[in-house]
């Protein structure tokens, strides 16, 4: 069993460590020496700061191992011994780490030994909090920042006092059999993380490079270059911002503009001047704290962004983004099909989004007012909030369950996906095995084809889990109702003619439930032939032009389009506008820099009547152009499609109802090729026996 979980043991030992101190990453004598030719002002800042040990702990720390006998080490010591763990405990317990190991030589052997005890009581003290916790290896809580100061608590000990084995052991197991397995599955080989927003910056984005520096400093074992995921990271954190410089919108998150601070070392780690050039920090300071390796101007490459490929697929979150070019009047796009991951997602697998000169297609909604919102819960986080197709059934209105003295909390019935992740009542897995145990639950989709080149990105994606599992129609709130059947949406961007196409194929258990295939908008939508317009006005913060999108339906053939929002119904659903009694506009008003995007419109894409099985197929053509393609539906009711054609070529996407996915043929003056991106259906989802039935209502009784 996991040492996550009380009471397990934690069998194996971790590599032999050097006996010599310093064991954490620490200012070497040649590291100190440029920092005094070349930044003199910055070590007087923090001597400052330190004030002789009296200051800012870290930065006495800090200053006595740079400028020995610059701070006053007995009351130095003195503070770090009345120093009381509490809470998550890293913030005590950081400084007793870094204190005795950096300036291990320089305490007197009394000080020493009562600090290494100290730090061995900093370690225990988290590893028990970690586990009555229950802290999850998916969530921010872990990393921000209990198991970063474990981990320095464990090397700095270890082998000085006997005590320290067991910390040290129970902290190899953890990092071994926990986070690296857990690290591997979300971020897959190409890296990211599922968190959104300033969540990123706050938790993982610390621990990807904190762990593997110790933990290589310590042991030699090299994290950065035997897991891709790693190296992806830096990418990812490329990929992830769009043309305005915020970051792209998805789950919790109310900050789209915070630094990571392990942004600048992991880019010099795996020699990413993309990543490093985001924005490139004066040279020759630390790029990390409380250490880390001086930045060299020579990582500085702002062209470096303009060569990576205009396409990534982050394979463990099932995670597309692309783009026209790396200008700041780009196309970018969005598309996610994958596995929940619990902590902060949002209900939105098969959601895109689209910018271009600004927000197009949103991802909507406000993080707030609070986490236990009704604006969170009934809006922002359920399905309705997103670009994906809803389906609704009228008697789905189990309300969330009574928990932690709360009473049953009504939740409003939007049509969307299982109720999976935090805040739905369940806690977040330990660790890869219980995910897995559960993996019923955690399921939500896939991307089963992908492709990409200089004129096409596509991604081919079952949907079916994210509505309906084994425990659908049996009567609990997460599962929900038995509703949807069958559903694979395929997403397009065509960068030859620099638009979006989306195909969805959808079978519902009852063609009396309403099915809505959702695009919101940050302004009003205006109804034209055949489908919709939306503009956007230019902005200073974050610094954008104005940006402008068309929207053709080709089906349903009878497609109904149903404009929702304004005024009092921006966040609508189920009869009730969820905009937290007006706070929400409030709220926005004091954002003047990068605010959020919460939308205040969205249309509905409908059926004309009701049916089983529906198909939608809409083409999103961002900008303003002098000569906009010609779109038009080709094919049959077997195998539909679209061409889009203009002076660049012709693009035909065909979508045989015999099998899933789509069929590509572009046609341009260098020639003509196919793509065939399609693959063998697979059964509709059954609905529960009687037997299954039963057997839950006797459980639920």
């Amino acid at each position: 069993r996991s040492p996550a979980r009380p009471g397990a043991a934690a069998p194996g030992a971790p590599a032999p460590l050097p006996a010599a101190h310093p064991r954490l990453p620490a200012p070497g004598a040649a590291e100190i020496r440029e920092l005094e030719a070349q930044h003199p002002a910055w070590i007087r800042t923090h001597l400052r700061i330190a004030r002789g040990g009296a200051g800012k702990l870290m930065d006495a720390i800090l200053m006595a191992r740079i400028r020995p006998g610059s701070q006053d080490l007995d009351l130095l010591f003195s503070r770090l011994m009345r120093l009381r763990l509490r809470w998550r405990g890293h913030a005590q317990a950081y400084p007793l780490a870094y204190a005795y190991d950096w300036l291990y030589d320089r305490w007197r052997p009394d000080q020493r030994r009562r600090l290494a005890q100290r730090v061995v009581e900093a370690a225990n003290y988290i590893i028990t909090f970690i586990r009555r916790q229950a802290l999850s290896p998916y969530n921010v809580y872990l990393y921000n920042s209990p198991l970063q100061a474990l981990v320095a608590c464990a090397i700095a000990a270890w082998h000085d006092l006997p005590e320290a084995d067991r910390p040290m052991r129970w902290t190899w197991y953890y990092l071994e059999r926990v986070v690296r397995p857990v690290w591997r599955q979300v971020m897959g080989r190409h890296g990211g993380w599922h968190e959104g927003g300033e969540y990123v910056g706050i938790g993982i984005g610390d621990a990807i490079y904190r762990i593997p520096a110790l933990w290589r400093r310590a042991t030699g074992e090299d994290w950065f270059a035997t897991e891709p995921g790693l190296r992806g990271f830096a990418d990812f954190l490329v990929y992830r911002t769009r043309p305005d410089g915020t970051h792209m919108r998805w789950g919790d998150g109310a900050f789209f503009d915070r630094r990571v601070p392990a942004r600048v070392p992991l880019a010099m780690e795996t020699g990413n001047r993309a990543a490093y050039s985001l924005r490139c920090p004066p040279p020759g300071l630390p790029s990390f704290r409380p250490w880390g390796p001086l930045t060299r101007d020579a990582f500085c490459d702002p062209s470096a962004i303009a060569r990576l490929p205009l396409a990534r697929y982050f394979d463990g979150l099932g995670l597309v983004v692309a783009r026209s070019d790396w200008s700041r009047n780009a196309t970018y796009v969005t598309f996610k099909a994958g596995d929940n991951f619990w902590s902060h997602v949002h209900l939105d697998q098969g959601a895109f989004t689209l910018f271009k000169g600004g927000p197009l297609a949103i991802d909507s909604g406000y993080y707030g007012p609070s986490y236990q919102s009704d604006h969170r819960f009934d809006y922002s986080a359920q399905t309705i909030a997103h670009n994906v197709v809803t389906v609704k059934d009228p008697e789905d209105t189990l309300p969330l369950p009574a928990r932690k003295g709360r009473p049953p909390r009504p939740i409003a019935n939007d049509g969307g996906q299982r109720r999976v992740g935090s805040g739905w009542g369940e806690r977040a897995p330990v660790d890869l095995d219980e995910w897995q145990a559960a993996r019923e639950t955690y399921h939500t989709g896939r991307i089963v084809r992908y492709h990409a080149d200089a004129a096409l990105v596509a991604a081919v994606a079952e949907l079916t889990p994210a509505y309906t599992n084994a425990r659908s129609g049996l009567g609990t709130f997460a599962d929900r109702t038995f509703r949807v059947r069958y559903y694979w949406r395929t997403f397009l961007y065509d960068r030859l003619h620099d638009l979006v196409v989306v195909y969805d194929d959808v079978v519902s258990a009852d063609p009396a439930f309403e099915k809505r295939s959702l695009v919101h908008t940050l302004t009003r939508p205006v109804r034209i032939p055949g489908g919709f317009r939306v503009s956007v006005p230019p902005s200073k913060a974050p610094d954008r032009p104005a940006g402008a999108m068309r929207v053709r339906v080709l089906l349903p053939e009878d497609a109904r389009l149903r404009f929702v929002g304004g005024p009092g119904r921006e966040f609508w659903v189920d009869g009730r506008n969820y905009d937290a009694h007006g706070r929400i506009r409030a709220l926005l008003a004091r954002r003047r820099k990068n605010p959020p995007e919460p939308g205040s419109w969205r249309v509905e894409i409908l059926p004309g009547r009701a049916r089983a099985e529906d198909r939608f197929l809409m083409v999103l053509v961002p900008g303003s152009r002098d000569r906009w393609p010609r779109i038009e539906r080709l094919g049959t009711a077997e195998a539909p499609g679209v061409r889009i054609e203009d002076a660049n070529g012709r693009l035909e996407a065909v979508f045989p109802h015999a099998r899933e996915g789509v069929r590509l043929t572009l046609a341009t003056p260098a020639g003509r090729r196919t793509i065939d991106l399609t693959t063998a259906r697979v059964p509709l989802r059954r609905p529960p026996g009687r037997l299954a039935r039963l057997l839950a209502w006797l459980r639920r009784n």
